[in-house]
């Protein structure tokens, strides 16, 4: 454990992270919520919640975009 009783981030990289903490929703879950998604708004309707506080949606931003990039890789890679 780190100081203040917290694991060091690179602790476990396998073990999921909460992205957001007020509908309690992990990385994992976003980012498979995240392909083909259009907005944040899509991404927390397929999990079912809504956004609250708002501080994790540049976060699901980013996922959104990562998602895109994989999905464009794996489309070129089929085309190949």
């Amino acid at each position: 454990m780190g100081r203040g009783g917290h694991a060091p981030a690179t602790e476990d990289p396998a073990k999921p992270m909460f992205v957001c903490i007020c509908n309690a929703l992990k990385d994992r879950e976003l980012a498979a919520a995240s392909h083909g998604a259009r907005n944040v708004a899509e991404v927390f309707r397929r999990c079912g919640r809504r956004p609250k506080c708002g501080k994790c949606l540049p976060d699901v931003a980013e996922l959104i975009e990562a998602a895109r990039e994989d999905d464009q890789g794996a489309a070129k890679l089929a085309a190949e």
